[in-house]
Formats: C-alpha cells, structure tokens, sequence
C-alpha cells in the first residue's frame, strides 16, 4: 500500500483515509453523495450526519449509518440501559447493512463507500464480506481506516489501495483517475 502520489493518475482501485476523529467520516460522506448527485451509481454506507435523521428523532448521529443507495438510516447502537458497561454495537445491525452494501453490488454499480475499517473487520466480521464483494465485483472502493486497525489493512488490502488524506479535492482526484481508467478499459 503506498501514499497517493502528488502528482499523475493514481490506479489503486481502492482509497482509503484514515481516520480517527469524524472528518474522514464527513469527507467520506460528503464524496458519496456528491458522486450520487452527479450520477454515479454509489452503493455503500457512511456515518450518518445530523442531516441524515428523521425530524425529531433523539439519537445521536454518530452511532447512525446512512445507506447511500437507498437513504435508509441504520443504528447500530442498542441501548444497555444505564450503567451498562458492556459494548453497545448492535453486530445484528450491522450485519443488515453489510447485506444492504452486498445487495446494491449485485444490484448494479459504479462505486462502492464503506465506512469503516476497524476492529469488527479486523476479526473478520463487520462490513468484512462487503469489502470481499466490492473487490470481487472489480468495484472502486472508498473507505475510512481506523488508526488501530491500519495494520491489518495494510495486509488485506496490499497493493489494490492507496492512502488518500481526509480531504474530499484528494478523494476526488482519486476517483476522476479510476473513472476515467475505467472508461478507457470498457
């Protein structure tokens, strides 16, 4: 895996920001739907935004996925009740979504958003099986790391991936490259 070059077309099918904080989310977000808005096919689920939620609902945004083909909205917290201290992700939800990126892939489309990398991908669980199904499919994939987990990334995703900055002119960038390389190749 390597840095996405200053200059000249960048060819890894996939780029990944790492991320810690909520901006590489928020740049993963935006991208997505502003690929969506121009016409191109996005199958895929990012952190949800304030934005993203029904009127008057009480969660909190980052604890919420958004699917970009559909807008569907999906917790992935379940409340534990107070002074729970066991860990609230709700797997089953986010095995729904997982099957939600997996079905707009066979449905048909031209790039794939996923969230995360993190812990739950790292024990091969999580959105595991969609990075699988993108990659299959021969999908462009955009996606934000967790710091603890780059390590394991860097062993899955090997020479197919390039680190893009938190920055959604260098995620552009990246895909203008890949769309353009996939036009030629059609």
């Amino acid at each position: 895996m390597r840095d996405m070059p200053s200059d000249g077309p960048v060819s890894a099918p996939i780029a990944a920001m790492c991320g810690g904080d909520r901006s590489a989310a928020e740049v993963l977000r935006a991208f997505a739907l502003a690929r969506k808005a121009r016409g191109v096919r996005v199958g895929g689920i990012v952190a949800a935004a304030v934005a993203d939620l029904p009127a008057g609902a009480q969660s909190d945004a980052r604890s919420i996925l958004l699917d970009v083909s559909t807008g569907e909205v999906i917790p992935i917290r379940q409340e534990l009740g107070p002074g729970s201290q066991s860990c609230n992700l709700d797997t089953g939800a986010l095995a729904r979504a997982c099957a939600a990126v997996e079905r707009a892939i066979a449905g048909g489309v031209d790039l794939v958003v996923l969230n995360k990398f993190g812990g739950q991908e790292v024990a091969r669980r999580g959105m595991m099986s969609a990075f699988h199904a993108a990659a299959a499919a021969g999908l462009p994939i955009a996606c934000v790391v967790s710091p603890k987990a780059a390590d394991a990334w860097r062993v899955f995703a090997a020479e197919l991936a390039v680190w893009v900055p938190p920055d959604l002119a260098a995620l552009e960038a990246w895909w203008d490259d890949v769309a353009a390389l996939r036009r030629t190749a059609a």
